[in-house]
This record gives C-alpha cells, structure tokens and sequence, in this order.
C-alpha cells in the first residue's frame, strides 16, 4: 500500500472553519493522506470540526505566527500602495484606491505615510513593485524561516494548504516549504479580494473560485506562472446541495417565533465599515411592509462579524414586521480573526434560503447563496444619508461588480420609492432573473458546486 501523503492545513484565523472545514474536504482528503490542522487558534476551536468529522483521524499542531520586521512590513505596504495606484490607472477604477488603509495612531500613521512616500516612486513602474515585494521577503530573518523549516519536517508535511492569503505572517511559512521543495497552496478567500492587492503569501499553487477569478489573476498578478492557478471552485456553496440540511417549514417557523402564514423575506447586513447606514435601509424596507404588505416578514440576518447595537432601534419599533435570527458563531474573541462559525450556522443560513421568497441587501455575496437555491436577489442601489467617504456610487463600481456585466441577475432598488416593486416582484417570481442569476453565479464559482471539495482534495495530493 502507497505511504500517504501529509496535509498540514494553516487556518490562520476563524474565517476558514465554515468555507473548508466543515465541508467535504477533510473527509476526501482523509482517503489518501494524514491531516494536520495547523493554526494560532486553539486546539479546542476545532472541537466542532472534530466531531462533524468523527470518522478520520485530524491532528492538532499550535501555529506560532511571527511579526514582521518594520522593513518587511515596509516594503511589503509600499508595494501594496503602488499596486493599488498602478492597477487603478490600468484599470480605470478609482475605487481600487479605496482598500487603502485609514491609519489612526501615530504609529500607523507614519508607517503609512513612509509607503505611500516609498510606493509613489514605484507606482508607475511594475519592475519596481515586484522589487518592493521581494525587499519584503528577504528582510524576513534567517532565524525564523529556520524556526518554520523545524516545523514542517517534525509535521512530515508533503503539501501546505492556506485557508486564505490575507495573512502576511504567513509568508515565512512559504518561503520554509519553498526551499524544502514542499508543495504549498492558497485559496483567494472571496470573490472580491484580488483588485485589494492583498495577496500577503506566495505559493505554488492558487485555489481559484472559477475561470473569472483566474483571468483576475492574470491581470493583477502577470507575474504569477499560468501553471499555478488552478481552478477548482470554493467548498463554500456545496451546503446548499445537501438536502438533509433542510427541516420543514412549520419547524423552522416554530424555531424563530416566525409567521407560518405570511411570506419570509430575507434581508443581510454587511459589516459596518462596508455598509455603516444598513440600519436605515432595513427601516426603509419595514415601513413599506408595514404600511403595504402585512403579509410579508423580514428575516434579518447580520453580518456573523458585526455585533454592534446599530439595528437595535429599528429592530424594536418594528418587531412584528421584523424577525432577527442570528448568525450561530463563536464570538467568545476580543478579535473577529478568533471569530468562527458553528457547524449549526450551516443548516440555519441553508434553510434561511431555502424558506424565504428572495434576499434584499447591499452588493452582499448572499446574492450567490440564493442563488444556489434558484431565488431572487435585490441589490440597495441609493443612499440615505450624504457623506463624502460613502456612496452606492463607489460600491457599485468595485471591480468585481464587473462580472454582472451583460447580464440581469439580480434587481435593483434605486430609492425607497422602488422597495415595493421589488418586494412585488420577489413574490411573484421573474424566471428570466432566476436564469440570469444561475448564468452569473456560474461566472463567479466553478460548476458543478457539488464537485469543488473533490477537485481541491486533488490539488492538494
């Protein structure tokens, strides 16, 4: 019998846990290789992943990640700078240079000050961002890549898999498997991160969504061989598939004190940096139902990693029109990184899709979950309140809204005036929409979804 290979899986914070481990992966993986899930997380925040998956055996190994010099850090920040101004000229859209980061303290503020003084001289000129990039690599220490080579031979490890590559304290781990002719591997964690110039790991391979994202690839990372982006979709939307996940309807209405008689219609917050006047919108939507239609419930689910009281007000004076259900996380970190879903969010968010008529949010990926259902999305396209920092008119023109383009797969509110219409036309139904919607979504997640796990499985033996 062949000696089976050894994964190590870096989940450098709780965002991989729902997408990845809780899916088929592991249990593909299982087939051929031993797993060792690698992580600053402690061992007990994969309790729930262990017992999903009682049939394999999955190690536990603490991660110590390192912080980067100030010269890494630098380098590296100046190069993202540059990479936001080149890209934006490249590509005609301002919005690009929105991903820069705000600093607030002294500190942050002279860091940043010094990689915009540095990435301006770079801006222009490729070569010089890639030369920026490598500064960032070497003046990782000798002394740690040696600290991360220690690890991966006491691991046996034969390939390296990143939940995601937005960890920059990841990079020495690279570099140590780079030079052990170790196979390593990074999934681009959503749809919408490649023009943020965020790529903070270099790999061998790339675990791209679809056929978009690799053309995304092409065009913001030319440097990066065609041979390492490989297309094997994202484990994320197979849940919607699994039939055994849904309960019936008068369950799940028993559940959260909903309405079994009248429609359920969904609307999904974003994080308040993405959306900070969410609260209004969902106002909006309830003094149209309560006013128009009391035959319809809005179901509110917030953002898993927004824990504000924002909703509170309109949460109360409109409790018989909304019912808020939400998201089942693990929420006991001072931090969102140590923030991570329960196996149990995974059945709730599929039956939430499964029971309501359609999702109304703002540019919310929830589009593509509802999708994976054949229901209808509506996008918020107005503003509620004038500021300067924040408008529909930036968040619409993202780079990634770019894959809507020639299609109509989703509904448009451009003013409060149109929350009715659009409440109308998701009860109703537009079958030309829904085919809209699955040409989409085929666009953004390689098809079949079901198929995703077992095509990454492969990549990483």
């Amino acid at each position: 019998m062949a000696r089976k290979t050894h994964v190590a899986i870096i989940v450098p914070d709780g965002v991989g846990i729902k997408n990845y481990l809780y899916s088929d992966l592991l249990r593909l993986l299982s087939e051929h290789s031993e797993i060792t899930l690698w992580s600053p997380l402690p061992e007990q925040a994969f309790e729930e992943v262990k017992q999903v998956h009682s049939e394999i055996r999955l190690n536990y190994k603490p991660l110590q990640i390192h912080k980067e010099s100030i010269l890494t850090r630098v380098f590296r920040e100046s190069a993202t700078y540059a990479r936001l101004h080149f890209f934006k000229n490249k590509t005609e859209n301002e919005t690009l240079l929105l991903n820069w980061r705000k600093p607030k303290s002294f500190k942050q503020k002279l860091l940043y000050g010094i990689a915009e003084l540095v990435g301006n001289w770079a801006k222009s000129d490729y070569k010089k961002i890639l030369k920026l990039e490598q500064l960032s690599k070497k003046y990782w220490s000798d002394s740690i890549i040696k600290f991360y080579k220690s690890q991966l031979k006491d691991l046996k490890a034969s390939s390296v898999f990143i939940t995601h590559q937005r960890v920059a304290g990841l990079m020495p781990i690279c570099l140590a498997s780079k030079e052990m002719d170790i196979k390593s591997v990074s999934a681009i964690f959503s749809w919408d991160n490649l023009p943020k110039a965020r790529l903070c790991v270099s790999t061998d391979y790339y675990a791209l969504w679809s056929n978009l994202m690799a053309e995304d690839m092409r065009l913001f990372y030319p440097e990066i061989g065609q041979e390492q982006l490989k297309v094997v979709g994202t484990p994320q939307f197979e849940f919607y598939t699994q039939e055994y996940r849904l309960i019936d309807r008068k369950t799940f209405a028993n559940t959260y004190g909903l309405d079994y008689d009248k429609k359920w219609i969904c609307f999904s917050g974003d994080d308040e940096l993405t959306s900070p006047y969410d609260p209004n919108y969902l106002r909006n939507i309830a003094e149209v139902i309560a006013q128009y239609n009391e035959d319809v419930q809005i179901l509110f689910r917030r953002c898993p990693v927004d824990f504000s009281e924002r909703y509170n007000v309109v949460l109360e004076e409109f409790k018989d029109v909304i019912i808020s259900i939400d998201p089942i996380w693990h929420t006991e970190s001072s931090s969102w990184v140590g923030y991570f879903s329960k196996y149990k969010d995974i059945d709730l968010q599929v039956n939430l899709a499964h029971h309501c008529e359609g999702v109304i949010n703002l540019g919310s990926t929830m589009a593509l979950d509802f999708a994976s259902l054949n229901k209808p999305c509506f996008y918020l396209n107005y503003d509620t309140e004038i500021d300067a920092n924040w408008s529909t008119n930036f968040i619409y023109k993202y780079h990634h809204f770019g894959s809507l383009n020639g299609l109509d797969p989703v509904g448009w509110i451009n003013g409060k005036d149109e929350i009715a219409s659009a409440i109308s036309s998701i009860l109703n139904g537009s079958q030309k929409r829904l085919l809209e919607s699955q040409k989409w979504m085929e666009r953004i997640v390689q098809f079949p979804i079901d198929e995703n796990s077992k095509k990454l499985s492969k990549l990483l033996v």
